[in-house]
């Protein structure tokens, strides 16, 4: 990589298509980052944007994609009526993957300087840095294997049955049971991985400064083949809770690096979020703040619904012996009427989980839409009720809400 390289990030908003030549923000779109990403969109299946002619649409997906200098961050985007303010969607973004727990920020400094540009990858970036430094100053874990097998000198436990079968003739030879420490395991080989990985992508000068530094004081085990297994068996050492965070960073890495594809000379990062479940999650989060007596708030397993198929809405509000059940959807409505879709869909809901109100959650950025009537069904076996819900996730200084759980069940 060349560090006559300038870097440069390309900000869109989700469902945004931008072509060849177009000028986003002043960031030429060319035709070679649209082809190294019909790559990408060739290995995914089509998953996180739609290839149209000469050019990207973005679907509902979030995040960031990095592909040797050139950063686009993907940001959501509420009211298509508007232009986009891509500082504040930005730090709405962070705010929600904070919020739901995805990403740690740093409540001290988190400011317009931090945001500017590519602060979405240099927050996963720094946080992982930091928690290698942090395993580094505390000491790695040491572990230790079991062996057993002839010494000459007796140290460990003696195995004597093996001891009198093998050594019957050579008494000076003892055959023990011993551990020896292991500086290679698959702690600090799946961390190694991870800071190779950042070594082939651009990091800022400071960032890349930190790595070296770090890399220098970490342990050099051999090329390692690493799994999905390795961290679901990390994750549940309990030897290694106090890492966990550290070793979902380094997993989040290695697995949306794509090492097996040559961007040119440059690898290609992707961390990217379905908006929504993002939405779903984060007012899960919300919620959960209000639960407690008289309120119960709760995540419902799916139910058999036909075949193999299932269904679960996203949210089960208990409150005063009443269900409701509340689906959030991430989408823009222009009127207070949702689709036929999603009204046989909370009619459903209802009758399964036996529900008397469904409620449909919507975001919105204009007050006329935000009050509703909860309105029957025609159904003259049972009295189910469904209403539309518009809430507004942004205060009026442009943050995300704190206090929306209380809002929703207050409109509901």
């Amino acid at each position: 990589m060349s560090n006559a390289t300038i870097p440069v990030t390309i900000k869109v908003f989700e469902h945004q298509t931008i072509r060849i030549g177009d000028l986003v923000h002043g960031i030429a779109f060319t035709k070679s980052l649209w082809q190294k990403l019909a790559i990408y969109h060739e290995q995914h299946q089509g998953k996180y944007y739609q290839l149209v002619y000469k050019g990207i649409k973005f679907k509902q997906y979030v995040g960031v994609l990095q592909i040797g200098t050139c950063t686009i961050e993907i940001l959501p985007k509420i009211d298509q009526l508007l232009e986009g303010d891509t500082t504040k969607w930005q730090k709405v973004l962070l705010e929600m993957l904070d919020t739901c727990q995805f990403i740690k920020l740093d409540t001290q400094g988190f400011g317009q300087v931090q945001l500017r540009a590519n602060a979405i990858l240099t927050t996963y970036f720094r946080l992982f840095l930091n928690e290698v430094q942090d395993l580094l100053k505390k000491g790695i874990p040491r572990q230790y294997a079991q062996n057993e097998g002839n010494n000459k000198f007796l140290k460990g436990q003696l195995v004597l049955p093996k001891h009198l079968r093998h050594n019957l003739h050579q008494p000076e030879q003892f055959y023990t049971r011993y551990q020896t420490w292991q500086e290679h395991h698959l702690l600090t080989k799946v961390i190694h991985e991870a800071l190779k990985a950042l070594r082939q992508l651009y990091l800022a000068p400071p960032l890349q400064l930190r790595l070296t530094q770090i890399q220098i004081g970490f342990p050099s085990p051999p090329p390692y083949q690493w799994t999905p297994r390795d961290f679901e068996q990390l994750l549940q050492n309990p030897r290694y809770q106090s890492y966990n965070r550290m070793i979902e960073l380094a997993r989040l890495i290695l697995m949306n690096f794509s090492s097996d594809i040559r961007y040119g000379q440059h690898q290609l990062l992707a961390i990217l979020f379905d908006m929504n479940i993002l939405f779903e999650e984060y007012i899960f989060q919300q919620l959960k703040k209000t639960s407690g007596i008289p309120i119960k708030i709760s995540r419902q397993r799916s139910i058999p619904f036909w075949q193999r198929r299932s269904i679960r809405p996203d949210i089960i509000i208990e409150r005063d012996g009443e269900k409701i059940v509340l689906d959030t959807k991430w989408k823009i409505l222009k009127s207070a009427t949702p689709s036929m879709e999603d009204l046989k869909q909370m009619y459903i809901y209802c009758q399964y989980f036996k529900a008397s109100k469904g409620v449909l959650l919507f975001p919105s950025t204009r007050s006329e839409f935000h009050q509703a009537i909860a309105t029957p069904f025609l159904d003259e076996t049972s009295r189910i009720y469904c209403q539309v819900q518009f809430i507004n996730v942004i205060n009026s200084e442009g943050q995300l809400k704190s206090n929306i759980g209380q809002e929703i069940l207050q409109q509901i």
